[in-house]
């Protein structure tokens, strides 16, 4: 394990960059046997009969080269050090003096990680930050939460937007400490995004490509909007798993 005290040892940007590269090739696959889960987080003695999406995931964490969040700049030699990481694709640069190592949002774990450092302790990640946790890609510009609560304070660089709607245990997983809408529950989640945040095609995609990895049931998104007819674009929602319900 490199502890970030090395950071500041190093003579420039490219030995971070190098020893990252180094580092992210000595992974080996091994530590990412996969296992069975359910929505909730556990693993069901009988897999077949657990009431819940199941998914693929590691038991074991990635290996770890340094902390999934780069605290700040004073961690490195200079306050350029951070945009040239990123340049570099080692680090991904949240704010000016925050960033993650790219090599961890490889995994689901190391994007449980990730974003265990952004959302609130008391709060679930859901919409597009759970999204990014399951299925990775573009690191979210808002930070979606459901909570009780209201934050107006900025998180690397991004706000806070909270959702006081139900999460029964079962629509909620738990990866590396982070608790998130299980699979099911985030697929409902992005149906009901605005237009204007994605379009009907993202969302097509989307969710199709989430059917595909976590082996959701239409049906079981039916029944969690059902459920809550008043979330805003639930009769849409409905309307699109519908017609998709006999397509997977």
């Amino acid at each position: 394990m490199t502890p970030v005290g090395t950071f500041k040892t190093a003579p420039n940007a490219n030995a971070y960059a190098a020893n990252a590269r180094s580092a992210n090739a000595a992974r080996t696959a091994s530590a990412y046997a996969p296992n069975t889960y359910t929505g909730n987080g556990t693993a069901p003695a009988n897999p077949g009969a657990a009431n819940g999406t199941i998914i693929q995931r590691s038991t074991i964490p990635p290996p770890v080269y340094g902390p999934p969040m780069l605290t700040s700049n004073k961690d490195l030699p200079g306050p350029l050090s951070m945009s040239r990481l990123d340049d570099y694709g080692a680090v991904h640069q949240l704010d000016e003096r925050n960033g993650y190592l790219c090599e961890y949002s490889d995994s689901l774990f190391g994007r449980g990680r990730i974003m265990t450092n952004v959302v609130p302790r008391a709060c679930i990640a859901c919409s597009t930050s759970a999204l990014w946790t399951w299925m990775g890609g573009a690191f979210p510009d808002v930070i979606k939460v459901i909570s009780d609560s209201h934050y107006r304070s900025i998180v690397y660089g991004r706000p806070i937007e909270t959702f006081n709607r139900k999460a029964p245990p079962g629509q909620v997983s738990e990866i590396a400490g982070l608790r998130l809408t299980s699979p099911t529950r985030t697929a409902c989640d992005i149906a009901l995004l605005p237009d204007e945040e994605m379009d009907a095609k993202g969302r097509k995609e989307t969710i199709c490509a989430m059917i595909r990895e976590y082996h959701i049931k239409a049906g079981d998104c039916l029944e969690i909007l059902d459920a809550n007819r008043f979330w805003h674009n639930a009769p849409r929602a409905r309307s699109f798993f519908r017609a998709i319900q006999f397509c997977f």
